[in-house]
């Protein structure tokens, strides 16, 4: 387990200064042309990144979503069970494989991958309707049936919930109950469902799923931030039990333990407890320079950051970008870099920290914090102030100060494009 960490620290540190700022032109470039619908140019763009870091898992990824868009699929399959070398227990990847397997007909094949995420997590609906389709291509009606049920197709048209997938699952799950009536022509004729329409078939989503959107019925699962909210009262945090090397404590505080590495922010230390060793990180430059501590040995941190309480986000292989004077700490297994998407962005003084990997991220909000989703077609806009941290495939932009909304006093405003989710509070 150490030298795959190691490795994946390795393939994650900063590049050289000289093709630094060119590997993040051509990686911000290329994620504006997919953003746009041009897979194209943005494989062109994405395969100079890459020669710059051969290994970069965010290019990766990205390539392998635009190889895909492309319907090359075997290149795009190479690409994604790369990834998986690394992180052979990541949902959204396996999901990606099985998904690329099915478009490629390659039915049994897909099945293996795609029933990989449902062991890990069970409520997945599009591996669920997945997995339907290839059952209705075999004629396995039940299975069809009961995966379709899961897919959300019992939601009922326009009710709370219902979504993209639950309309295909729905509309799948009619075409199974047709033909599994319908008598064969003949005594050894074999019944078969009509084929639901390509523009029917579930669309690749490739951004990573927080852990947190897995819990049953689809509602957030809040036991492991520790937060809990009171109506006309401050928060406070309920004692907890422990989520990675955190544990909330009542009054604000969060206790750390140093046992298994954590990198903490400067300046939230209030305490410890037996002597582990504390140095300054030294990885970053820039406006981020100094700004992490590395802890390690034996014995725990206490953390506070006055007037607002913790907040712990779990990371299953995938990345957080998070605003840093909201950041606590975090797993010594997660990776780290300055965000590309702020390398230009003069008026936001400090760039977001972007993390990557599976472990626990220790925020500070002034209470349970929102999640705004965010799909390609409709762009969300937000006061730069009140965001936290954002997740998946989005581009943050700096509006101009004559946007409407810093014009009413809100200052600085963020326009979040892409596919993804904001984690946010009014601070």
């Amino acid at each position: 387990m150490a030298s795959r960490g190691s490795e994946t620290t390795r393939a994650f540190r900063p590049a050289p200064f000289f093709d630094h700022g060119l590997f993040l032109l051509h990686l911000n470039r290329g994620k504006e042309e997919m953003a746009r619908g041009h897979h194209e140019a943005a494989r062109r763009e994405f395969d100079e990144a890459q020669r710059l870091r051969p290994q970069d898992p965010e290019v990766l990824l990205n390539l392998s979503i635009t190889l895909f868009h492309l319907g090359q699929f075997g290149p795009a399959e190479a690409k994604t069970r790369e990834l998986l070398q690394e992180h052979d227990d990541s949902v959204p990847l396996l999901f990606n494989l099985g998904l690329i397997l099915f478009k490629s007909g390659r039915d049994a094949e897909a099945k293996d991958p795609l029933e990989k995420v449902l062991a890990l997590a069970p409520a997945h609906r599009k591996a669920h309707l997945t997995l339907g389709l290839i059952a209705q291509r075999a004629d396995a009606y039940e299975t069809a049936q009961k995966h379709f049920r899961l897919a959300g197709a019992e939601l009922k048209d326009g009710s709370e919930g219902d979504d993209s997938v639950a309309r295909t699952a729905r509309a799948a799950a009619a075409e199974v109950r047709v033909a599994a009536l319908t008598p064969a022509a003949g005594p050894n004729a074999t019944r078969r469902a009509p084929a639901v329409r390509d523009d029917t078939k579930p669309t690749p989503v490739v951004k990573p799923e927080p852990l947190d959107s897995l819990a049953a019925g689809g509602k957030r699962n809040l036991v492991s931030s520790g937060v809990r909210s009171r109506s006309g009262s401050a928060p406070r945090i309920d004692v907890a039990p422990p989520v990675g090397p955190f544990t909330p404590k009542p009054g604000g505080f969060l206790s750390a333990s140093c046992a298994g590495g954590l990198r903490v922010r400067r300046g939230v230390v209030v305490g410890r407890q037996g002597v582990p060793s504390l140095v300054t990180d030294g990885r970053l430059d820039g406006p981020l320079a100094g700004i992490l501590v590395t802890a390690a040995g034996e014995g725990t941190l206490l953390l506070a950051d006055q007037g607002r309480v913790p907040y712990l986000k779990a990371l299953a292989n995938e990345f957080l970008s998070v605003e840093t004077s909201r950041l606590l700490g975090f797993d010594e297994a997660l990776t780290y870099r300055e965000d590309p998407a702020f390398e230009y962005r003069d008026k936001i003084v400090q760039p977001f920290l972007k993390l990557f990997g599976t472990g626990t991220v220790a925020l500070s909000v002034v209470s349970e914090p929102a999640r705004f989703e965010v799909e390609r077609q409709n762009p969300f806009t937000i006061a730069a102030r009140a965001v936290v941290a954002y997740g998946g495939d989005l581009t943050p932009e700096l509006l101009e100060e004559s946007d409407p909304i810093a014009g009413l006093g809100a200052g600085p405003v963020l326009r979040f494009v892409g596919s993804g989710f904001i984690l946010a509070d009014a601070r």
